[in-house]
């Protein structure tokens, strides 16, 4: 029995030193991947402001003219024009 927990010793020992590593590399595939995605997102976040600054700065010069134009008609007038020609 003293050989086994002899031998499982020296497999805990050798499996932490092959497990460090290990670790290490996945902690640093881990932070890159957490720079990369949180670089995307920063990204998004700076397309989408400057789409809100672009179009809230389009909205402001087309309210600065204050004018509206176009045509229309008035369908009150029309009516009564069109009732007195079929008289």
């Amino acid at each position: 029995m003293t050989d086994t927990s002899a031998n499982g010793r020296k497999q805990g020992w050798l499996a932490s030193l092959l497990l460090i590593p290990i670790l290490i590399a996945a902690a640093v595939i881990g932070f890159f991947m957490f720079v990369v995605i949180l670089g995307l997102v920063l990204f998004a976040a700076a397309v989408l402001i400057a789409r809100l600054w672009w179009l809230r700065r389009k909205m402001r010069k087309a309210g600065a003219s204050q004018t509206l134009e176009g045509e229309y008609v008035v369908m009150r007038e029309r009516v009564a024009h069109e009732e007195n020609l079929h008289r």
